[in-house]
């Protein structure tokens, strides 16, 4: 059999990214980007799908009856309706756990900016050099904080979450975390009050759902130390953002780094990117997960599953 394969959004991956040879009979159709309204003709005769998180409805679905398979370039599967592609017989691949490491090290290079400052103190250099502002020689504007004997708060425990216990640990901060389900029982682990009372830097590393959705809020910020950071790799609705800009502006923490925002992509709208100008905020556009390597291996293993699809289909 001739499969049709069409990517769908080859723009959502670095042009650094390979994409390497299916291993079977085929038609390779390949969009830079997919807009609702082009989907069906895109899709229309194609057996197979790839797409890097541009969604496919169920009202499209319906109208691609030679469609056998979805390769998800990505973790999540909220793409498309799994229930319907279960009933249709359109099989559904993800995957899973490809950024773990780059999800972590970036946890924990927010963690790093936020302790030491190195971002604004090479701001700091580059407004001298400007005029901006006059050079003194000895500088503490912004405060520099170890790492080590830092108390390191998770909230999560999927493999990112231990990845970045893993490392902090080896950096001798003492980690603690937060199990929303309390499947994990030890001095390790702490209801969520006690954890944010307790930590110098909390860290969100736990999915998006409607227990986690404005888990952090108010009554939390008001739970933490007042020198205390956050840091979110995760979702951004985990975090009440309204709350989180009213305990940036009072004092009530002393920082936070943001890879993921509620609404994204970040438009020059969001509150939270005109408070990052006053205040000891990081923003980044998700991209946590997108280290050239950890790209190269969601990309080889999307392909993986087309090819393992075919091959057990035959």
């Amino acid at each position: 059999m001739l499969h049709d394969v069409v990517f769908l959004d080859r723009d959502g991956f670095a042009e650094t990214v390979r994409i390497k040879e299916l291993p079977f009979p085929h038609r390779w159709t390949l969009y830079d980007y997919t807009a609702p309204e082009q989907m069906v003709e895109r899709l229309t005769g194609a057996t197979i799908a790839i797409t890097s998180g541009v969604p496919i409805s169920v009202q499209q679905l319906e109208q691609l009856p030679a469609l056998q398979m979805i390769s998800l370039a990505m973790t999540g599967t909220d793409v498309v309706d799994l229930d319907y592609c279960r009933r249709r017989g359109i099989h559904v691949s993800n995957v899973p756990g490809y950024g773990t490491h780059a999800v972590a090290e970036h946890a924990l290079a927010m963690i790093f900016a936020l302790l030491r400052n190195v971002g604004r103190y090479h701001q700091l250099l580059m407004d001298v050099r400007a005029g901006k502002r006059a050079w003194s020689g000895t500088c503490f504007d912004y405060p520099i904080r170890d790492i080590r004997g830092k108390v390191l708060g998770i909230i999560g425990h999927g493999p990112i979450a231990q990845r970045l216990a893993e490392l902090a640990g080896r950096l001798e901060m003492d980690v603690y975390f937060f199990d929303r389900d309390g499947h994990y029982q030890g001095e390790r682990y702490l209801t969520l009050e006690q954890l944010l009372r307790r930590s110098d830097v909390v860290s969100i590393n736990c999915p998006l759902t409607a227990q986690t959705r404005h888990l952090i809020g108010r009554q939390q910020f008001a739970w933490m130390k007042h020198d205390a950071m956050l840091v979110n790799t995760a979702r951004g609705a985990v975090i009440n953002e309204a709350d989180l800009i009213h305990a940036l502006e009072t004092g009530q923490i002393a920082g936070a780094a943001l890879d993921v925002l509620s609404n994204e992509p970040i438009t020059l709208d969001e509150p939270l990117l005109h408070l990052a100008a006053t205040h000891n905020l990081i923003l980044n556009p998700h991209i946590a997960w997108s280290s050239a390597e950890a790209t190269q291996g969601l990309m080889d293993t999307a392909l993986d599953n087309v090819s393992a699809f075919v091959s057990h289909a035959s």
